[in-house]
């Protein structure tokens, strides 16, 4: 009778505590519903004394008083999925002409081409675009995020991941690119190396798809086609707080700084993907240099080939020096 009456009790205890526990699952779950709604708008113009400091993989990130303690999972596994981290033992790398076994520490880096991986840029970079994101907006740095040259879009797709986890909802995502792979030499700059390679070659259709895939293709994206000489001077961005830079060639590197720079508002942030290429370094070097930029180029933390840096003045542009860039007849 004593163990029937204690096994009751412990029953009920056990019972009352998965009626509380499912509960406050049910309320944590409506509460990340509303977080994540596009119908929740938190406008901010300065974020800075509703935010604070953390360190997180070599960055100080700002992390915002709303935030919910979802949206770092949330972004971890978002990001390790389109990186191909996430089925470690299936990937493979594209190299020299040939499939190979991951290497991880290659794919953290963005050194290798992924299989079925959705990106290039490797897990540190990916890391820097969300520093970048979190630090115009606990600034106060108005303006959208582009991405020129985005191959499959996840570099975009993850930063319009960024902005909805944080409940951000009033700056968009731009995607520049020709969607069919890299532009024949203009000029002695360049060689015709880049518009040969077809595996760099992907459909606006199979961008939209991979967005459409993480549920992420909404009214807040939005696509600039063409290459960077014709579509840029066309494109509808007013305001830039991140610009990313993926144009490879010195050229493309020239159109993206002569045509968005000036829209990148001072205190916002400039990633370049390709700093380890000699023609895109020559590039940004001259532009620099013909403009008086001095701002420090920053390393990314645990990647080699990519750099940013944050703009501390506007500048007026030497439009001579890029004439001498454009052909006679755009095509």
């Amino acid at each position: 009778m004593a163990l029937s009456f204690i096994h009751g009790i412990v029953v009920g205890i056990v019972l009352t505590f998965i009626t509380l526990l499912a509960l406050y699952n049910r309320c944590y779950y409506l509460s990340l519903s509303t977080f994540y709604s596009n119908n929740n708008i938190f406008h901010r113009t300065s974020d800075k004394r509703h935010s604070r400091n953390i360190s997180y993989e070599g960055y100080q990130f700002f992390v915002f008083s709303d935030e919910s303690p979802m949206v770092r999972a949330y972004l971890d596994v978002v990001r390790d999925t389109v990186c191909g981290l996430a089925l470690r033992t299936q990937e493979r790398a594209y190299v020299d002409n040939h499939m190979r076994p991951m290497d991880i520490n290659q794919r953290i880096k963005g050194l290798d081409w992924p299989f079925t991986g959705i990106t290039m840029v490797g897990q540190r970079r990916l890391i820097n675009i969300e520093w970048a994101l979190r630090f115009v907006i606990a600034n106060g740095i108005m303006g959208d995020f582009i991405e020129c040259g985005v191959w499959r879009g996840v570099s975009s797709i993850f930063a319009r991941a960024v902005l909805k986890a944080l409940n951000n909802n009033d700056r968009d995502v731009w995607l520049a690119d020709s969607f069919q792979g890299l532009p024949k030499a203009r000029t002695l700059h360049d060689t015709d190396i880049w518009s040969k390679m077809e595996y760099l070659k992907v459909s606006l259709e199979e961008v939209q798809t991979n967005f459409k895939a993480f549920n992420l293709l909404d009214d807040r994206v939005h696509f600039c086609k063409g290459y960077f000489v014709n579509s840029l001077p066309n494109c509808n961005i007013s305001r830039i707080a991140v610009l990313r830079m993926d144009g490879d060639m010195y050229e493309s590197t020239m159109d993206q700084l002569f045509n968005l720079y000036s829209k990148l508002q001072v205190g916002g942030v400039i990633i370049i993907d390709d700093y380890s290429i000699e023609e895109c370094f020559r590039a940004i070097v001259d532009f620099r240099n013909w403009h008086n930029i001095t701002e420090e180029i920053l390393p990314i933390p645990g990647d080699e080939t990519g750099r940013c840096w944050i703009k501390r003045k506007s500048i007026q542009l030497q439009k001579d020096q890029y004439v001498l860039l454009l052909p006679k007849t755009k095509s």
